[in-house]
């Protein structure tokens, strides 16, 4: 079950912000693990397969991927592609209403055996196949509401200037580390 209220603030961005609260912090506390992106797994299906084609590497390139979430990922590849199965089963008994000269909203509605109409069984796994998928995109950071709340793992130093500046050197190794604070730049 959810915690009410809103989600927590990652530890560092609380230190950003100045420690409003003045509680102490622990730095130490966020789970980030190494970044990689998992093997594709056996039994995915041929849709959740382009899925995860489609999706892996761009939240590798992003950092929010990483061999721990393959389980995740793989449901979350699983629930795009059934629902885009399900919508495009419902496009096709559309279709097949249309062509019969009958209403195509009929694909979203079925008859019971006592005359009510209800909604199609179909439509119904495809609502919670929806909700399921939203739930494991929000994992992932990939709403809109949610890219607030993502923190990558990052492991290593962005490059805050692509060239040097005109008559400036270029650095001799850039694998070497500074021995003084004379030797940033």
């Amino acid at each position: 079950m959810a915690k009410p209220g809103p989600s927590a603030k990652p530890s560092a961005l609380k230190a950003l912000e100045g420690n409003r609260g003045h509680r102490a912090l622990n730095l130490g506390e966020t789970f980030r693990p190494e970044v990689g992106m998992p093997s594709v797994p056996k039994g995915l299906g041929p849709g959740a397969r382009k899925v995860w084609k489609r999706l892996g590497p761009e939240l590798l390139r992003y950092n929010l991927m990483s061999v721990v979430y393959s389980d995740l990922f793989e449901d979350l590849c699983e629930s795009v592609a059934d629902v885009k199965e399900l919508r495009h089963s419902l496009r096709a008994r559309q279709a097949l209403l249309r062509s019969q000269g009958k209403d195509p909203a009929e694909a979203f509605e079925t008859i019971t055996p006592g005359g009510m109409p209800v909604q199609h069984p179909r439509y119904q796994i495809l609502k919670s196949e929806r909700q399921m998928m939203y739930q494991l995109l929000a994992k992932f950071g990939l709403s809109p509401a949610e890219q607030a709340n993502v923190t990558t793992a990052i492991r290593a130093q962005l490059k805050l200037f692509e060239n040097n500046e005109p008559g400036e050197p270029a650095p001799a190794d850039p694998n070497r580390k500074p021995k003084g604070f004379a030797e940033f730049r």
